[in-house]
């Protein structure tokens, strides 16, 4: 089994800086960290900063890129198997944007398949987040059934939000 704890919600709310905030708090070989890979993407697509209206809307290009996503993301949970992962989004995210984009939840499967155990920290922040997108996420965590807890980011307080995430994995690591 692999571990992962993730953390999902709409883009530009505080996901990466809690990610790396954790890292920094944690130094401890049993976690494994793995990163957002879609900006990098994008960055390489050379559409980082109108990746919306350049490949969102054109549903076999968006389709590839999500795919991709899934992939990397499936392979970056084994090659850290042995380790518990904590990851700065997941195949909850990839699944929302697919669902916005009207596009097949067909990646979803692969977590099971590899038999990943996700735990998501669902993250939330009424003053800065996508509703569209924060419903998707909710949709996919609620239609197969995922494991999640959503938390409120700590406005102007990005450790503070850091260390309760890192407290509540920490609790579930000793169960």
């Amino acid at each position: 089994m692999i571990k992962v704890y993730a953390l999902s919600g709409s883009h530009g709310i505080g996901k990466t800086t809690t990610w790396k905030i954790i890292r920094q708090l944690v130094n401890n070989d049993k976690f494994a960290f793995v990163g957002e890979v879609a900006h990098g993407i994008l960055v390489q697509m050379g559409i980082r900063d109108n990746w919306k209206e350049k490949i969102f809307g054109y549903n076999a290009a968006y389709n590839y890129f999500e795919n991709a996503l899934d992939f990397i993301t499936v392979a970056s949970y084994l090659v850290h198997q042995g380790k518990t992962i904590i990851a700065d989004r997941s195949l909850v995210d990839n699944a929302a944007y697919r669902l916005c984009a009207k596009l097949p939840l067909n990646t979803i499967h692969m977590l099971e398949f590899h038999n990943v155990k996700l735990f998501t920290f669902f993250m939330r922040s009424p003053k800065r987040e996508d509703p569209t997108i924060t419903g998707a996420v909710r949709k996919i965590l609620t239609r197969f059934k995922l494991p999640y807890e959503e938390i409120f980011i700590r406005e102007g307080d990005p450790e503070g939000t850091a260390r309760l995430v890192l407290e509540k994995i920490n609790i579930m690591e000793q169960q």
